[in-house]
């Protein structure tokens, strides 16, 4: 009896303890993460950048590898500081006002959409350019601008200058000695009255002045894996008030004789590969025609010569160091455009080109070079 219990009391006491154990619970299944907020919600793809030399917006950053929508509404800073060479120029460039994003959409059609209106000052040793502006975004591949700004040249560096007809010369040395400081150089102005006849200066003939300047500016581009397509059309007005006699006058932006009461095409057209670490690189092909009417032209001549359009083609560089989304100092941005020109009145070796003041070469090979830097600034957003 006493075998039999002895044998017996290890099972007991084995099924007392499987009877008392408490099961362990199954782990809980794990929930998903919260989906992200609209404006930090990732997205394949990336739009077309901004170009730098375009002075555009933009309502996406590409922080840490993802698509960010920007803030609804933002007070940004943009600015496009450029040197330039053959034709000479410096300029600051600005961008600032409210820009308010349109969507919250992360699809590429609708993720860049914003609305802009604001202020684009521009300055320049020779002039000074400042009005308001309208930028509307609807669609990430189409962007319309629309400006009107007021211009004072302040007859330094021998701007402005303007001529009775657009047939008369305008090349870089001519300026240069009809604004010269020295007799010598004043001797060396030759040009032509409004009757056709050939004069001599006998004083500077850059002087100050002032107008009115409008631009129609509707953009296209797209993007299909690291290659971007990229066109930028401009529609200018130009209202100047020139000496009398005269018709037109020499624009060193656009390079070109501009009617003082007339319209100028531009065109930029831009296929680029974007990488992912911040360069772009590609080609620009870039046309400048300007319209002329008959009473743009003396009395007696060919209404119909209009030679004052040009075309340049070459490679464009930009490298943007950094981009930490919607900060007060954000994607500085270095830009370098090297362009030779198609077709130009003086450009192509005919006469000497200045590529500094003061400094002359007469070649076909010397390039249109543009060397920038720009920055984005977000001085107010919204939370």
């Amino acid at each position: 009896m006493h075998r039999i219990a002895r044998s017996t009391a290890p099972l007991l006491l084995l099924l007392a303890a499987v009877s008392h154990a408490q099961p362990t619970p199954a782990p809980a299944p794990s929930e998903p993460p919260p989906p992200a907020p609209p404006s930090m919600r990732p997205s394949a793809g990336a739009v077309v950048p901004p170009a730098p030399s375009l002075l555009r917006g933009t309502s996406v950053s590409h922080t840490g590898g993802q698509v960010v929508l920007a803030p609804q509404w933002r007070f940004v800073l943009n600015n496009l500081l450029v040197l330039r060479m053959n034709p000479v120029g410096l300029e600051d460039q600005m961008r600032i006002g409210l820009q308010v994003r349109l969507s919250n959409s992360t699809s590429r059609l609708l993720r860049d959409t914003f609305i802009f209106l604001g202020l684009v000052p521009r300055f320049n040793p020779a002039f000074i350019k400042f009005g308001p502006a309208l930028e509307i975004q609807p669609l990430s591949i189409f962007n319309l601008r629309l400006t009107g700004e007021y211009i004072g040249f302040f007859s330094t560096f021998g701007f402005l200058q303007s001529f009775p007809s657009p047939s008369d010369e305008y090349d870089d040395g001519l300026l240069a000695n009809c604004a010269g400081p020295s007799p010598d150089m004043l001797r060396q102005c030759r040009f032509r009255d409004t009757q056709g006849a050939e004069a001599t200066a006998l004083e500077r003939r850059n002087y100050a002045t002032s107008g009115f300047h409008l631009m129609i500016e509707p953009l296209l581009q797209a993007k299909l894996g690291p290659i971007a397509l990229r066109n930028k059309l401009a529609f200018e007005y130009w209202y100047m008030a020139v000496r009398a006699g005269d018709t037109v006058f020499y624009d060193m932006t656009l390079d070109t004789l501009v009617p003082a009461n007339g319209w100028i095409l531009a065109n930029d057209l831009d296929l680029l590969y974007v990488s992912r670490f911040g360069l772009v690189a590609g080609v620009r092909y870039s046309v400048v025609h300007p319209f002329y009417f008959g009473q743009d032209y003396r009395p007696g001549e060919d209404t119909t010569v209009n030679d004052n359009g040009h075309q340049r083609l070459g490679p464009i560089l930009a490298y943007t160091f950094f981009d930490r989304g919607f900060t007060r100092f954000n994607k500085p941005t270095l830009l370098l455009i090297v362009n030779w020109y198609l077709d130009h009145r003086y450009r192509l070796g005919q006469v000497p080109s200045a590529i500094l003041p003061n400094t002359f070469v007469q070649s076909a090979g010397m390039p249109y070079l543009v060397l920038g830097f720009s920055f984005q600034s977000d001085l107010i957003t919204s939370r």
